[in-house]
């Protein structure tokens, strides 16, 4: 049951809104309205698909930014230094669940990878008729992607203590 509830919230589909939106939102708030590189996709899913991760994203306001949403993982109240570190390693064992989220996002024209290695969200239009879970989960990954646009590669990758 644990398992297909797993294989339910890390499927190729989901993740491909999820980096839809991620871009949509990269794009909005990146101050000349450049896209994002491909290699920030890699970062999305293992933070929006985990639930301490997002727990902490939803009690970020979206006007806090990036830095904020990190700082909070070392709040002592809080107290979750760990889970920040946790998002590399949780990025390379996802690779395989990204890459198939980008390639069905490509391919279903929600994006477009341009040779420069840049990712071009291709509508803006935000989906109806979801559930409110499928919702809110892609509200997560567009306030994530309008923190990450306001930062560069390097400031989002030192802030959340990753390599990519």
């Amino acid at each position: 049951m644990l398992a297909r509830e797993a294989q339910n919230i890390q499927n190729p589909a989901l993740g491909a809104a999820a980096l839809w939106r991620f871009c949509c939102g990269y794009v909005e708030a990146h101050p000349v309205g450049d896209p994002p590189r491909l290699p920030m996709l890699f970062l999305v899913l293992p933070i929006v698909l985990h639930q301490a991760t997002t727990e902490l994203l939803r009690r970020t306001r979206p006007s806090s930014g990036l830095r904020a949403f990190a700082a909070k993982f070392g709040d002592s109240q809080i107290s979750k230094q760990d889970l920040l570190l946790q998002v590399h390693e949780r990025a390379v064992r996802w690779r395989t669940l990204s890459l198939q989220s980008i390639e069905l996002a490509a391919a279903g024209h929600l994006i477009q990878l341009l040779e420069g290695g840049e990712v071009i969200p291709l509508s803006r239009t935000k989906a109806r008729g979801l559930p409110d879970e499928v919702k809110q989960l892609l509200a997560d990954a567009e306030k994530l992607g309008a923190w990450c646009g306001q930062l560069t590669l390097h400031e989002v990758t030192t802030t959340l203590k990753v390599k990519i």
